[in-house]
C-alpha cells in the first residue's frame, strides 16, 4: 500500500525527544609512525595523568554546557579509574537520559543508588526515568504524594508527575502538579513550559499561547520555548510561514534541539517545499545522527526517492531505540512491504495495533494485507474496530467494501461505499456513493451510467466494485461478467477478476463455472488463500476433505512458510480427524518455534493440550513464547490464561496486568482480570477491572457488549448501564447502544423497557439503510414479546420481519425452537423445514425433524433425517444420540449401541446420553454393561435428575 508520510510528530513520540543525540563511543586514539610533536606529548601526558575527581569536575563542565556526549565519556574514564564513584554513576546516568538511552540512564542510576547517592536529585531523576519506560502507574504509586525539600528537584519531580497524570487522563491531578512546580520554581524556562503543555491538553490554546508569548519575550534565547511557540502556531492553524520561522529561530539557538527540527520538517513537508524539507532531513542528520526522529525522517525521504535498501537500514536503526513507537512500526510497516516481505509487514502493524488499538491507518494496511493473502474474515475483523469507531476514515469504508464484495455480500459492500461518500465528498468515492444513492432512489439507469463513466475514468477499482455488485443483485449476470473484464484490463496478473467470475457463476448456480474460474486465480496466484478458501469450500460441501485440505498444499507448495496456509490445513485435518493431536500438536509447536512472534500457532498448541489436561505441557509451551518475545501482549495473555486455568491466580493477575500495561489503550487486560476475579468470586474486584475496561474505550461497541455481559453475569446491571450510556452518549446514531440498554432491562425482567430499547434499535438501523438482517435484534425482540406476554405483537412482529428477510435461516430456525418448547410440534416441524429449505447443509434443523419425526411414530423418516444431520456434521453427539435412537427404532439395536457408544466418548460428561446406551444395553440383552452404566449414573444421586428412570432400569436387570 502506497501511503503519503504524515506530515507531524508530536514532541516527545519518541525517546528523548529533548534533540541532545545519543552517545557514541569515544574514538580510538590513532598513533602515527612518527615522533608526536613535545607539545601534544605534554598534553596527552596530562590527560592520562587526570584523577577520577578531575574528570568528574570536567564532565559537570561538560554537563553545564549542554555537551553530553562529552560528559558521558569524561564519566565512563571516571568511573574505569574508580568504579566506586556514586556521584560520577548519577551524572552519568542522568546524561545518558538526557542522550535518549533511557536503559542505560536506568542501569546506572540504580547502581548510584546501590552504592549510597542519595537525596533529591536522585528522586527527581529515578521519577523521570518511570515516565520515560512508560512505568506510569507505578511512577504515581511511588512518588505521587512526595515533595523534595530542594526546590530545583520538586520542580522536576512535579513536571514529571504532569507527564504521568496526563498520560492516565488525570488533567486534575496534572494541573495539581503543575501548580506546585510553579510554586517550587516560578522563574524556570522549563516548569513554565509543561505549564504551557498542560494548558493545551487542557484544551485552553488561546491561553497557552499567551503564556508561551510572554515566556518567549522574557527568555528570548530559550531554545525550546521558540519550539513550543512554533507547535501552538500549528495547532491554532497559523500561517505555515509563521511556524517555519519560530522552528529555524528555535534550531539558531540549539541545532539540536530534536523537537523542533521534527516540526520544521513537518511544516516544510506540509507546504509542499521537498527541496527545503530534505535540507532539513541533512542539517538533523548532521546535528541528532543517531535520535531516533532522524531515522525516521531519514526513512520517510529514503522510501519517497525510492531507495527500499537504505530506508530497511534506517527502519531497523530506528526500532532498535524505539522498538514499541507508533509510527515507527507503521514506517517499518510500509517499508516492509516494499521489501516484499509481507510476514514482517503484518507483525509490525499488527504489533502497532496492540499498543494503540484505534490507529485507523494501521488497520487499514494490515486488512489489505489480509485480504491480499485471501483471510477476507479476519481481515474485517481486524477492520471493524475502526468500522465501529465515531468516525471511520474514507479509506476505511472503502476497504470495508471491498471486503463485502470478495465475501459475496454486494448490498453491504454498496452502503459502506455511500457512507464513504458522506464522509469525504471530494473523494472518487464520494461520486460512487452519489451513483448508488441515485440507484436506492429508483434512478437505476443514471446511477449505472454514472458508474461506468467513473470505471471508465478512474484508475482506480471503487467504481468497478460498485458496478459489478449493482449489476450482480440485479442478476444482470451478463453485464456484471462485462464489467469484471473492465476491471480485469487494470490489474490483467490479479486473482482478483476471476475469483469475481466464480463468485458470479456460484449466483447463477453454475459450480462447475466457479471451479475453473477458481482454479484461474490460483493459476495467476498460487499464494491466493482467497481462492484457495473458495475451492475448499466448495470440497467441503462435497464432502471431499482430503481435497479440501490440497487447496492450502498447493498454497504451501508456492510459499513454503505461509502460516495462514498451514494454519488452515491443521483445521481441516484435526476438524475431520485425519490427524492425530499428538501429531498436531507437535507440528503446531514446531511452527510455533518456527513464527516466534505470531500467537497463533502456539495458541492452538496450548488449546489441544488444554482439552488433553496436559496442563504441564501447555504451561511450559506458553511460557517458552513469552521467553522468545517477552513483550508479546498476546503470547502473555496465552501464559496468563494457562495460568489461571492451572488454579495459579496471582501468577495470572501478574500476566494480565503486565499484558494492560503493555497495551493501556486495549481493554484485553482488564477483561482477563474481571473474569480471573469472578471466577474467584471477588466479585468487587472484578467491577473495577470491568469500569477500567470500560474507560478505555467507552464508544468502542464491541468492549460495551462484552463488559455488558460480564456484569450482568455478576449481577450488577448498575455497571453494565454506565458501559451502555457511553456507548449511546459517544455513537448516539449506533443501534447497539440501545440493543444493550434492552439487554440489561431484560436482565431486570423490565420488558416494557426492554422492548422499546430493542425497537429503538431496529428504527435506528432502518434510519441508517440497513440492508441487511440484524438477526441477534429479531431474536431478542420476538422472544421479550414472548416474555412480556405480548403473543399476537409477537406473531405480527415476525410475519413482518419474514416477509422483509424470508430466508434468515437463524430467525426462522429461533422461531421452531419457540415452537418446540411450547410443545406445538407440527408448527416447529414447519420452520425448521423452511431452514432446510433456506439451508440445505443445517445439521441441526435436520436432527430436529428427525427427533419430531420420532416423536410422531414415523421411524423411517426419523431415521432419514438423523442420518442426513450426521453425514453433514459427523462425530457431534447429540446428533449421534438421535441417530442411535432412530436405529433402535428401527429394530437396529446393534448399530445403535455402536453409535451411541461413540457419544459417550465424545461427551463423557453428559448422564443423559449414558442413560441411552444402558437403555439400549437393556434391550439387547446385555445385562453387565447395562449395571455398570447405570452405576455411574445412580453415583451422580441429586446431580441427575433421572434417577427414577435409573432406578426401574436397574429394577428391569435384576
Amino acid at each position: 500500500m502506497s501511503r503519503k508520510p504524515a506530515h507531524r510528530l508530536p514532541t516527545g513520540s519518541f525517546p528523548g525527544s529533548s534533540g541532545i543525540e545519543h552517545a557514541g563511543l569515544p574514538r580510538a586514539l590513532q598513533r602515527g609512525a612518527t615522533a608526536l610533536a613535545l607539545g601534544s606529548a605534554l598534553l596527552l601526558a596530562g590527560c592520562l595523568g587526570e584523577s577520577a575527581q578531575d574528570l568528574v569536575s570536567s564532565a559537570k563542565a561538560h554537563l553545564e554546557k549542554k555537551d553530553n556526549k562529552a560528559a558521558i565519556i569524561q564519566l565512563k574514564n571516571a568511573l574505569q579509574k574508580d568504579e566506586s564513584l556514586a556521584e560520577a554513576r548519577y551524572l552519568l546516568a542522568k546524561a545518558l537520559l538526557e542522550s535518549g538511552d533511557i536503559a542505560g540512564a536506568a542501569i546506572e542510576a540504580e547502581k548510584a543508588r546501590s552504592q549510597g547517592f542519595g537525596g533529591d536529585a536522585l528522586t527527581a531523576l529515578q521519577a523521570r526515568l518511570l515516565l520515560m519506560q512508560g512505568k506510569v502507574d507505578e511512577l504515581i504509586g511511588q512518588y505521587g504524594s512526595r515533595h523534595l525539600q530542594t526546590a530545583a528537584d520538586e520542580a522536576d519531580l512535579q513536571t514529571t508527575l504532569v507527564g504521568a497524570y496526563v498520560a492516565k487522563r488525570k488533567l486534575g491531578e496534572a494541573r495539581k502538579a503543575a501548580d506546585a512546580a510553579l510554586r517550587a520554581t516560578p522563574d524556570s524556562v522549563a516548569v513554565r513550559l509543561v505549564n504551557v503543555r498542560l494548558l493545551t491538553s487542557e484544551g485552553k490554546l488561546p491561553e497557552a499561547r499567551e503564556e508561551i508569548d510572554r515566556l518567549v519575550a522574557k527568555s528570548p534565547q530559550a531554545a525550546e520555548a521558540w519550539q513550543l511557540k512554533g507547535e501552538l502556531q500549528v495547532l491554532a492553524d497559523a500561517p505555515a510561514a509563521e511556524s517555519i520561522a519560530s522552528f529555524r529561530k528555535a534550531l539558531e539557538l540549539d541545532k539540536k534541539l530534536v523537537g523542533a527540527h521534527a516540526g520544521l520538517i513537518n511544516q516544510l513537508m506540509r507546504t509542499g517545499d521537498k527541496a527545503a524539507a530534505k535540507e532539513a532531513v541533512a542539517a538533523m542528520k548532521a546535528a541528532a545522527p543517531q535520535h531516533a526522529q532522524t531515522f525516521y525522517y531519514a526513512a520517510v525521504f529514503a522510501m519517497d526517492a525510492g531507495q527500499v535498501k537504505e530506508a530497511t537500514a534506517l527502519t531497523q536503526a530506528l526500532l532498535k531505540v524505539a522498538p514499541n513507537n507508533e509510527r515507527a512500526l507503521f514506517l517499518a510497516g510500509r517499508v516492509a512491504q516494499a521489501n516484499g516481505d509481507q510476514r514482517q509487514a503484518e507483525a509490525n502493524y499488527a504489533k502497532l495495533i496492540q499498543a494503540a488499538p484505534e490507529a485507523q491507518s494501521a488497520r487499514v494496511a494490515l486488512a489489505q494485507l489480509q485480504l491480499r493473502g485471501g483471510d477476507a474474515e479476519q481481515a474485517m475483523t481486524t477492520l471493524q474496530p475502526a468500522l465501529d469507531g465515531k468516525a471511520p476514515s474514507a479509506e476505511v469504508l472503502a476497504l470495508a467494501a471491498e471486503i463485502r464484495l470478495k465475501q459475496g455480500q454486494g448490498a453491504e459492500a454498496e452502503r459502506f461505499l455511500a457512507r464513504a461518500a458522506e464522509v469525504n465528498p471530494n473523494d472518487v468515492r464520494s461520486r460512487v456513493g452519489l451513483a448508488l444513492g441515485q440507484i436506492q432512489k429508483g434512478q437505476d439507469g443514471a446511477g449505472v451510467a454514472a458508474l461506468r463513466k467513473l470505471s471508465a475514468e478512474d484508475k482506480g477499482t471503487s467504481a468497478d466494485i460498485a458496478l459489478i455488485s449493482v449489476l450482480a443483485r440485479k442478476k444482470d449476470y451478463e453485464a456484471a461478467t462485462q464489467a469484471i473484464a473492465s476491471l480485469e484490463k487494470k490489474d490483467p496478473k490479479s486473482s482478483t477478476a476471476p475469483e469475481l467470475r466464480g463468485r458470479m457463476a456460484l449466483l447463477r448456480g453454475d459450480r462447475a463455472g466457479a471451479r475453473a474460474a477458481f482454479d484461474e486465480a490460483v493459476r495467476r496466484e498460487p499464494t491466493s488463500m482467497t481462492a484457495a478458501n473458495s475451492l475448499s469450500t466448495m470440497d467441503l460441501q462435497d464432502r471431499k476433505v482430503e481435497d479440501a485440505v490440497k487447496r492450502y498444499e498447493v498454497v504451501l507448495k508456492a510459499d513454503p512458510k505461509n502460516l495462514r496456509a498451514e494454519m488452515a490445513t491443521m483445521g481441516l485435518k484435526l476438524a475431520h480427524k485425519l490427524v492425530e493431536k499428538d501429531a498436531a500438536i507437535k507440528r503446531l509447536t514446531e511452527l510455533a518455534r518456527q513464527h516466534p512472534d505470531d500467537p497463533t500457532p502456539r495458541q492452538a498448541a496450548v488449546g489441544l493440550l488444554m482439552e488433553q489436561k496436559d496442563f504441564k505441557t501447555a504451561l511450559s509451551l506458553a511460557q517458552e513464547g513469552v521467553t522468545a518475545s517477552p513483550d508479546n501482549p498476546a503470547l502473555i495473555d496465552l501464559l496468563g490464561q494457562v495460568q489461571a486455568a492451572t488454579g495459579d491466580r496471582q501468577q495470572a493477575i501478574s500476566s494480565f496486568n503486565k499484558v494492560a500495561t503493555l497495551q493501556p489503550r486495549s481493554p484485553l487486560g482488564p477483561l482477563r482480570l474481571a473474569d480471573l476475579h469472578l471466577l474467584a468470586g471477588d466479585r468487587e474486584a472484578a467491577a473495577a477491572a470491568l469500569k477500567r475496561a470500560q474507560a478505555i474505550g467507552p464508544g468502542d461497541g464491541e468492549l460495551a457488549r462484552k463488559v455488558v455481559e460480564k456484569a450482568l453475569q455478576m449481577g450488577r446491571p448498575d455497571l453494565a448501564l454506565v458501559a451502555v450510556k457511553g456507548l449511546q452518549q459517544a455513537q448516539p446514531r449506533f443501534g447497539l447502544g440501545w440493543k444493550l440498554e434492552g439487554d440489561v432491562a431484560r436482565s431486570r425482567r423490565d420488558f416494557v423497557a426492554a422492548v422499546t430499547a430493542y425497537r429503538k434499535a431496529d428504527q435506528l438501523a432502518a434510519e441508517a439503510g440497513a440492508t441487511t438482517a440484524n438477526t441477534e435484534l429479531a431474536i431478542v425482540l420476538h422472544s421479550t414479546l414472548i416474555e412480556a406476554g405480548r403473543k399476537d405483537e409477537a406473531e405480527r412482529y415476525a410475519a413482518a420481519y419474514l416477509a422483509k428477510y424470508k430466508t434468515d435461516e437463524l430467525f426462522l430456525y429461533h422461531l421452531g425452537d419457540v415452537a418446540l418448547n411450547s410443545g406445538r410440534y407440527p408448527e416447529a416441524e414447519q420452520r425448521y423445514q423452511a431452514v432446510l429449505a433456506a439451508n440445505p447443509m443445517n445439521a441441526a434443523a435436520a436432527n430436529n425433524i428427525a427427533w419430531l419425526r420420532l416423536r410422531a411414530g414415523k421411524a423411517d423418516e426419523g431415521l432419514k433425517f438423523a442420518e442426513q444431520a450426521n453425514k453433514l456434521r459427523p462425530n457431534v453427539p447429540p446428533y449421534m444420540d438421535t441417530l442411535a435412537e432412530a436405529l433402535a427404532a428401527k429394530g437396529q439395536n446393534a448399530k445403535a449401541v455402536e453409535v451411541q457408544k461413540e457419544a459417550v466418548k465424545q461427551a463423557p460428561s453428559v448422564p443423559a446420553y449414558r442413560l441411552r446406551l444402558a437403555q439400549l444395553y437393556v434391550a439387547g440383552g446385555n445385562k453387565g454393561d447395562a449395571e455398570a452404566e447405570l452405576k455411574r449414573l445412580a453415583d451422580l444421586g441429586p446431580n441427575f435428575e433421572q434417577q427414577a428412570e435409573v432406578r426401574k432400569l436397574q429394577a428391569a436387570i435384576r
